[in-house]
This record gives C-alpha cells, structure tokens and sequence, in this order.
C-alpha cells in the first residue's frame, strides 16, 4: 500500500468520530475574521507527471479572509520540493557504467538531482455546518485557480563538474510553466475558544502546462512538449484567525 492510500485511509478513520458525534447545537453565530494559515501537503503525482516524479511534500502559506455567510477567499503560495525524480535521461550522457559522473579532474563525483517547483492561486470556499463545534466550522469546499511551474534541479559535490556548472543547468532542468486549477474536499475545524484551528482535506491540482526551453542537451533540441500534470494529495493546515473579539467568546449576528 502506497504512502499516500495510507494517509487517506487515516483521514477517513479520523473523521468518523466527528460525523457521529461531534455535531450540536448552533448556539453561536458565524463571524467574519481574517486569517493566515500554513499547510502542509503529500501529493501524488498523476497524469504526464508520473513518468517524471514521484511523491513529493509541498509546503503552503496562504493570507485570507472567512465572512459571515462562511465563504473564504485566500491568496495561496505554495513551494514543492522532493527527491523523487524518476526522469534521470537528461544526465544519462553523462553518467559512466558504474552510475557516476566524471568530473574535472577525472574522479567520480557525485551529484543530485531534485523536484522543485512553485504554484500561486487565488482561491475561493465554502464551510458547510453539518459537523463541527460551532458554525464556523465544518466540512469545507474549495476551488482555485492560478498558474504553476516545476523543474529538475540538478546539484553536484563542490561543483567540479564542468557540464554542470550553473550557466548550463538551464539545458537540462525542463522547465515546465502553464495555468492550474485546484479543487478540495475536507474538514475545518474552528474551536470554540479560537485557539485549536485547523484543515484537513484531500486536494487536486490540474496543470495546463507547457515547456519553456529552446533547447535541452539531452533532447538535442526545444523542449516546448504540451502537459497535462495532476498533483493529488492529502493536504493540513493550521490557521490564524484575527480576531478583534475577545477569543473567549461568540457574539450574535
């Protein structure tokens, strides 16, 4: 069983509890706060992604605002980082028979080679009160959509090899850049005293992509190939409601 069926396995299991028992009353009301929330997400990659990656970890920050009808509205950026990179041709002419690369003084030299990559969004959700301790929170719905880029980053020990100085890494990164759409499916939870807040859903992120570079040494040519690239991922988060209110209280509408 894979990392990522695992994690989803564990969300399901700890969502039970709240869909039993959780739920009570609206005593209080739903109230507009601003926030920051920092997340945290596993993701899978799908589509022309997985001939190229593997499971990476992507790291969000987002800034905000929920308002008294419990939709949210955030600017996201999220950074992605692994290194799982299963595109290894780009250096394979390179590399001798015992998986090394020579360096300049002709000794094996090690080197790296990393997933990176970035998306920004602006998103847009809802928080639907069928679970929850209060009615700021619940199950939660989001859409987005923003653009996206990813690469191969490739490093080497002391950088003694020459055909991989930094000028030439350009020539091998296949920097990929195009438009995304991002969907999500989770649970936020607001506790009553403000102070335990948190996400937790699983994500998609579809990416129109294309390559950026007019020439790759590998390839002998452009690399300008149309994509199609998914991430899909279980993501938490942890948010920051700035609250004018006393954080101890509820106020009516």
């Amino acid at each position: 069983m894979s990392l990522l069926n695992k994690v989803l396995i564990i969300l399901i299991i700890s969502m039970l509890p709240l869909a039993n028992g959780i739920c009570q009353k609206n005593k209080d009301s739903v109230i507009y706060f601003p926030f920051i929330r920092v997340s945290l997400a596993v993701q899978s990659p799908q589509g022309d992604f997985a001939d190229n990656y593997g499971t990476n970890s992507n790291i969000g920050l987002s800034i905000g605002w929920k308002n008294k009808s419990n939709q949210t509205f955030e600017l996201n950026y999220n950074f992605i980082h692994s290194a799982n990179v299963k595109n290894t041709s780009v250096l394979d002419h390179l590399i001798n028979d015992q998986g090394w690369i020579i360096n300049q003084y002709g000794e094996e030299n090690l080197y790296l080679m990393y997933h990176r990559g970035g998306l920004i969004s602006v998103d847009i959700g809802k928080v639907l009160n069928l679970i929850g301790p209060n009615p700021n929170s619940g199950i939660f719905l989001k859409g987005g959509i923003g653009s996206m880029y990813h690469k191969i980053r490739i490093e080497n020990q002391e950088n003694l090899i020459p055909q991989l100085k930094k000028e030439y890494l350009k020539y091998y990164d296949r920097l990929t850049v195009g438009v995304l759409l991002k969907q999500y499916i989770g649970y936020q939870n607001m506790s009553n005293n403000k102070l335990v807040n948190f996400t937790i859903g699983i994500e998609i992120i579809e990416g129109f992509n294309k390559g950026m570079r007019d020439y790759q040494i590998d390839l002998m040519g452009p690399y300008t190939d149309n994509k199609f690239d998914v991430y899909l991922g279980l993501r938490a988060g942890w948010f920051f409601p700035v609250l004018r209110k006393n954080p101890n209280e509820f106020y009516y509408n």
